[in-house]
């Protein structure tokens, strides 16, 4: 495995599970205080030999923590998922306003797709279908037919582009709105961080039912404002991801300075 690939980045994710090992670990000597006596009175390791054991099993048992955290965000993303999904499908065309009807989007669009960019056509209405309609009614009987089934033509083909449209937007939407800004390796930091200390922070409230030691301010007001600071970041990401329109100004500065 060659290290040298791996991004840095994500490297600190890692290193960073070294919080919530620590707390797991300090947790565990609160409610039995003799229980690593032993281990630190030990004559047959050195003392940076049981530094590195205790580095090594906070690392262990942190990135435990946290990948049994995700699982379960991620098993209550499903579950949001499932839901969202058995809403009855609303066809592109049929909302009065869209997002990916936004000429400077699509003007950026076609400058990203080239050809494989849907027509830039705009909807046909029931109203002003009825109007082409009322208009063709005008015309002798034997003249009705090529118009008005070229209207109906282009009627299908503008809500084909509509949705095609569609598509690539909800494509971008998704993206944009799962990375979460701009990634730099700041973000990485400071996302690293808060993730171990949010996952450090659940350790401790549900430890906290079993080791009445835990059963105070410092430990809890901590705890609770990474917590509920998890919960309000999980349920923006949520709405965002639902609301088609929270995405438009992002993918419009995104495309325009070619990082879509």
């Amino acid at each position: 495995m060659d290290l040298s690939k791996y991004p840095l980045e994500r490297v600190f994710y890692l290193v960073a599970g070294v919080i919530p090992g620590f707390i797991a670990l300090l947790i565990f000597y609160l409610s039995s205080p003799g229980s690593f006596a032993w281990f630190f009175s030990s004559l047959f390791l050195g003392y940076r030999t049981k530094i590195a054991i205790v580095v090594l099993a906070a690392f262990v048992i942190g990135n435990s923590l946290t990948t049994f955290l995700s699982g379960i965000m991620g098993a209550c993303g499903g579950v949001v998922g499932t839901i969202q999904a058995r809403k009855p499908y609303k066809s592109s065309y049929t909302y009065d306003f869209a997002p990916w009807r936004d000429p400077r989007w699509r003007l950026l669009m076609r400058q990203r797709l080239g050809d494989q960019a849907p027509n830039d056509t705009r909807l046909i209405t029931d109203h002003i279908l009825d109007q082409h309609k009322q208009v063709i009614e005008l015309l002798p009987e034997n003249q009705r037919a090529e118009p008005l089934a070229n209207l109906i033509l282009a009627k299908s083909n503008a809500e084909l582009d509509d949705m095609r449209w569609e598509q690539w937007y909800a494509q971008y939407h998704q993206q944009v709105t799962l990375q979460s800004g701009y990634q730099d390796f700041a973000w990485h930091v400071r996302s690293g961080l808060n993730y171990n200390l949010q996952a450090a922070s659940v350790y401790v409230l549900v430890a906290a039912v079993f080791v009445p030691s835990l059963r105070h301010w410092w430990w809890i007001l901590p705890a609770c404002f990474w917590v509920v600071l998890m919960v309000a970041e999980a349920l923006s990401g949520v709405r965002n991801l639902m609301d088609k329109w929270s995405s438009l100004s992002v993918q419009i500065q995104y495309l325009r300075e070619g990082r879509l």
